[in-house]
């Protein structure tokens, strides 16, 4: 079963080695920053008070949902589609009590790993027909907003509103006629959703109609090997920053369990700053083999200047960090350096021995 949350909008956070990953329950943002009084402002919430100015007009949607004809799926429903990671219907209206639900539709993605290891992205769609207690809270008016009057140490202008946004689940409601609404959902003081329908929904238990694939997330044969499915080349990212010249670091002991990935450069970002790539194949490193490659790393010298980006990537995990090679085109290389001074806390571009691309792919 799948609980039905409120999510916050978030922050990505960029990563060195690019995984897969799909965001689940994609939403519409509703944007909870700014709900502090500004000393002279403008706005709703700042403005001036005097007797002859007009009230300022209240910015959510007074009007009723639209209620739709007979529900037919997400799938088929263009409005509870997914577009990079957001909704694109309109911004769902309060529910009125013209229209008694008795049931609920929840729309979404999440992952599914197959028996083969392998993990798929699906699209969902859950049904609940327990929602007396989330028709309730629906109808409940907003909360007001914090008010901007100073606090008593007069340090402060006001009650502050974290800079946060609140996403809106697609859910439905339907009707004993199969009829449907989008519903909005009512905001506490800093735009939050309400914490009754917050409860309301935690308490939902969903019976899972439809599962559909989108597309795989990760084959078996990455899994299998412990690789990602997707990752960056790291070598001509940092070739576009480059840091300053510097010797490897101390490498692994010649007996560690080093872990060899290699990854073919998807086309359309080959020339980008972060070149993609797809995994091809992968695994550890047989006995003996990762000392011969550390005895080839040691002889790699000054980075040549070059525009060529590989078509193939590798990257060995090792207990001393991660090193990543071209396995064609400029043939560098990026592990941890090291500065005269000691410094380690950078990564190091060098040239590749010509020998080192073909014993990483040597069977």
């Amino acid at each position: 079963m799948i609980k039905l949350r409120f999510q916050g909008a978030g922050i990505a956070a960029a990563t060195a080695r690019g995984g897969a990953a799909l965001a689940v329950g994609a939403m519409l943002t509703l944007v909870a920053a700014g709900c502090a009084g500004q000393a002279g402002g403008t706005g709703p919430a700042g403005a001036q008070a005097s007797e002859s100015a007009e009230p300022a007009p209240d910015p959510r949607p007074s009007n009723t949902p639209q209620i739709h004809p007979r529900w037919r799926s997400c799938a088929g429903e263009p409005s509870m589609q997914n577009q990079n990671g957001e909704s694109y219907d309109v911004t769902p209206l309060r529910l009125v009590d013209t229209f008694r639900p008795v049931a609920a539709v929840q729309c979404g993605e999440t992952t599914q790993h197959r028996p083969d290891g392998g993990t798929d992205a699906i699209a969902i769609e859950d049904r609940t027909d327990d929602v007396a207690a989330l028709s309730a809270a629906l109808r409940l008016p907003d909360a007001p907003p914090p008010s901007p009057e100073p606090s008593a140490d007069e340090l402060s202008p006001g009650t502050a509103c974290p800079a946060i946004g609140y996403g809106q689940p697609r859910l439905v409601l339907l009707d004993a006629q199969g009829r449907w609404v989008r519903p909005g959902i009512p905001r506490g003081n800093c735009g939050e959703p309400l914490a009754e329908v917050t409860a309301a929904m935690d308490k939902l238990r969903w019976t899972r109609v439809t599962t559909r694939v989108l597309g795989e997330v990760e084959s078996a044969e990455a899994a299998a090997s412990g690789c990602d499915q997707v990752d960056t080349d790291m070598v001509w990212f940092t070739g576009v920053y480059p840091s300053p010249q510097a010797d490897l670091a101390p490498l692994a002991d010649d007996t560690a369990s080093v872990r060899l990935c290699i990854y073919q450069v998807k086309a359309s970002g080959r020339d980008s700053e972060k070149p993609q790539g797809t995994f091809v194949s992968g695994g550890l490193l047989p006995p003996g083999r990762w000392a011969a490659v550390k005895r080839t790393l040691r002889t790699s010298g000054k980075a040549k200047t070059c525009t060529t980006p590989a078509n193939r990537f590798a990257r060995l995990e090792t207990p001393r960090g991660d090193i990543y090679v071209e396995l064609d085109g400029c043939r560098r290389l990026v592990a941890q350096g090291v500065l005269p001074d000691g410094e380690t806390n950078f990564d190091a571009l060098l040239q590749a021995s010509t020998a080192l691309p073909a014993l990483l792919t040597k069977p």
